[in-house]
């Protein structure tokens, strides 16, 4: 039977999705301290173009941190899934392809740029909505002084209260799910390390010559996935009379934080049939 991830991939996925959401937990505080003092102080345009310039500084160090975490999880995850293929390899008695070639490092580049244009995507985002926040609030500001109708202290409390109930850094995907920084980071943070190592264990496997894996199992396995539990794929397709991979994931296997994975699966009759 193969089982969930082992407890050492577990640890491996937490602390690099912990690294991640740190980051983006203090770039989300910093903002928001941001223009909270900026509002606070907005009868003035300097406040508002220093806090536009602070918040592009952070969402500069948010972008580079995204970087630097991508490049360095990523691949170490991937390379933790290739060992785990390695071990039901030896354990089978076959004799492994030494080094970690091309395919590998071009395969973990891929995983981790992917990741990373995730992330971005969510820094472009919160930049271009803070952006808008302080052309409103200037115009706000100006026209009310202009018509007497309101102190800027009071546009201040009218445009924070507005803020608090809409909020600054949340977004709703085209899924129509609600999400923070922080929310996003981590979700995106244990789904790619996820994927890295599922990949890099199907690489190793067609590396080897191995087309075929079954789907681990485990205790409260939600709706979308338990129907595959146990169920034995091929990777690419080319091996008759099994669902592929991408059936799986069609159906629904290795949704966003899934903790499902798969191992090597001998198909003995197959081979019985090739060796005669």
């Amino acid at each position: 039977m193969v089982r969930g991830p082992d407890k050492r991939l577990v640890k491996l996925s937490e602390t690099e999705a912990d690294r991640l959401v740190r980051l983006y937990t203090e770039a989300e505080r910093e903002i928001l301290l941001q223009l909270n003092r900026a509002i606070a102080k907005g009868n003035k345009t300097e406040y508002l173009k220093g806090m536009l310039k602070n918040v592009q500084a952070i969402l500069g160090d948010l972008r580079a941190g995204s970087r630097t975490w991508c490049q360095e999880a990523i691949p170490r995850v991937y390379i933790e899934g290739t060992g785990f293929a390695d071990n039901q390899l030896k354990a089978r008695g076959q004799k492994l392809i030494a080094g970690f070639g091309a395919i590998h490092q071009q395969a973990a580049k891929v995983l981790a740029d992917n990741a990373y244009d995730r992330l971005d995507s969510v820094a472009q985002l919160i930049g271009r909505r803070v952006q808008d926040i302080y052309r409103e609030y200037a115009l706000e500001t100006t026209r009310q002084s202009v018509i007497g109708h309101k102190t800027w202290q009071q546009v201040s409390r009218d445009f924070r209260e507005r803020l608090a109930g809409s909020g600054i850094t949340g977004f709703r995907d085209r899924a129509g799910r609600d999400w923070n920084m922080k929310t996003y980071a981590d979700t995106v943070a244990r789904t790619t390390t996820m994927e890295a190592h599922l990949q890099g264990t199907a690489n190793r496997l067609l590396e080897h010559g191995h087309d075929l894996v079954k789907i681990s199992t485990h205790v409260g396995a939600c709706p979308k996935c338990v129907n595959w539990q146990g169920k034995v794929l091929s990777l690419t397709g080319k091996t008759a009379g099994y669902p592929t991979l991408d059936d799986a994931k069609a159906g629904g296997l290795f949704h966003p934080n899934c903790k499902h994975a798969y191992g090597l699966y001998i198909d003995i009759d197959a081979e019985i049939n090739e060796a005669s």
